[in-house]
């Protein structure tokens, strides 16, 4: 795939997640940058590295939010069965 054809994906995928927004943002950027010359292969694979990182973190966090959740409606869920239980 051709750097192009990333900026071209990138501009035309919507998100709702601003932590996606703002990769998506610094990955074009980033891909300008390496094509105009302003960064060289091994500082654009670092930056673009990173910016995974920064992806997977942010949908571990998710992960962990989503389980919380889950995890509250649960909780709340058992006490109201021990509750109707005693009565």
């Amino acid at each position: 795939m051709k750097a192009q054809d990333i900026l071209d994906s990138i501009h035309g995928t919507e998100t709702q997640d601003p932590v996606a927004a703002h990769i998506a943002k610094q990955l074009a950027e980033y891909t300008k940058q390496f094509q105009s010359g302003e960064l060289n292969s091994e500082e654009y694979q670092e930056l673009v590295a990173d910016l995974q990182v920064e992806s997977l973190i942010n949908s571990k966090c998710q992960d962990l939010e989503a389980k919380e959740r889950l995890n509250t409606i649960c909780s709340a869920v058992l006490n109201a069965a021990s509750m109707l239980s005693s009565i």
